[in-house]
């Protein structure tokens, strides 16, 4: 009974063995503990244009099995960075930002290399191969920042920040703009209605009339620190005052008739045409009018203040960046006869 437990012991874990051998679905390096060959490698350079071929020598030898082949690996990875910002508005900082990195391809197989007993250096004691993998042309980094003319802008505003990105980003600074319902930052307004030189008395609408514009809300005020006259919008309290806006006095041409007696007692009636002061309730109040300021100041900005006048900069281009660019993590594997395999350590490649 002894002799047959042995025996049956024995096959179970043979059983084992085989099973794992054919089933196990993870690396054999890692399972069996297999030995694989000893590879390193130095690359030409930590940059490639794309469309060009990257130049590397590698060495490696087994003490195991002989040497099969060797593979260049990588994964490609994609970075993007956007910037706009709002340059005409210096009373506050608003600028949009995006930094994104992401894998865009898992890592492949590049490019296969046979081997050969001829790569053998018997000062080195291992196989050295000198060769280069290809980088796709496809890869090229994309580069549009501070753009001076508006050739092609839109499609490319479109294209690197999407469809409704202008109006999304003035919607965020028209936020700012408007603290409130009943509030404004008007230094802000003012600096972009008189940067865009729109601080005139009239307009021509597209009919060809002439209407009121934005000059007639404006109070220039005596800065003695920057010894200059500062533009700025007037306030509800700069306006008129109260008792201004309860009585208002005012000049009227009208026909008044006088009569008196003759000599006789017949009263006389002489008509005429004189000028008289009158005193006349206003209606109109301080509010209305700082309420129609502010109106106007809003119908402004939505009617004449575009998404390119807010990012144009004193130099003539659009505070505008967008830049595409690629790397990848690349590595040399050694296979034995085998189909054992080891791999070098990963190089960081960036594409120019």
């Amino acid at each position: 009974m002894k002799t047959i437990f042995k025996t049956l012991a024995i096959g179970l874990l043979l059983t084992t063995v085989v099973s794992c051998d054919k089933h196990d679905p993870f690396d054999e390096n890692t399972i069996t503990g297999a030995v694989g060959p000893e590879a390193k490698w130095e690359i030409a350079s930590s940059a490639v244009k794309s469309g060009e071929y990257m130049g590397f020598v590698g060495k490696y030898y087994s003490t195991v099995a002989g040497i099969d082949h060797s593979e260049v690996w990588y994964e490609l990875f994609e970075k993007e960075d956007k910037l706009v910002s709002a340059s005409l508005i210096q009373a506050f900082n608003h600028s949009f930002t995006s930094n994104a990195s992401a894998q865009k391809r898992a890592l492949q197989t590049i490019q296969s290399y046979p081997h050969s007993e001829d790569l053998w250096d018997e000062t080195e004691r291992a196989y050295i191969l000198t060769d280069q993998f290809p980088v796709s042309y496809t890869l090229a980094p994309i580069s549009w920042v501070q753009p001076k003319d508006t050739v092609g802008f839109n499609k490319n505003l479109t294209a690197y920040f999407g469809k409704n990105f202008a109006k999304e980003f003035k919607d965020q600074i028209t936020l700012k703009m408007n603290p409130s319902a009943e509030e404004r930052n008007y230094r802000a307004y003012m600096q972009v209605i008189n940067g865009l030189g729109l601080l005139i008395d009239t307009i021509v609408t597209p009919n060809g009339d002439r209407v009121p514009f934005v000059q007639w809300m404006i109070d220039s005020t005596y800065n003695a620190n920057t010894a200059s006259w500062e533009k700025d919008f007037k306030r509800m309290d700069t306006i008129w005052s109260k008792e201004e806006f309860d009585t208002l006095d005012i000049i009227i041409k009208d026909t008044f008739s006088v009569s008196k007696p003759d000599r006789y007692g017949k009263r006389d009636t002489t008509y005429y045409t004189d000028t008289a002061y009158i005193t006349h309730p206003v209606f109109l109040s301080a509010v209305e009018v700082y309420s129609d300021i502010k109106h106007a100041i809003d119908s402004v900005w939505e009617n004449h203040v575009t998404f390119y006048n807010l990012i144009q900069n004193s130099e003539g281009a659009y505070s505008i960046e967008y830049k595409r660019e690629y790397y990848i993590n690349a590595e040399l594997r050694i296979y034995d006869e085998k189909g054992t395999y080891s791999k070098t350590d990963t190089k960081q490649i960036a594409i120019n």
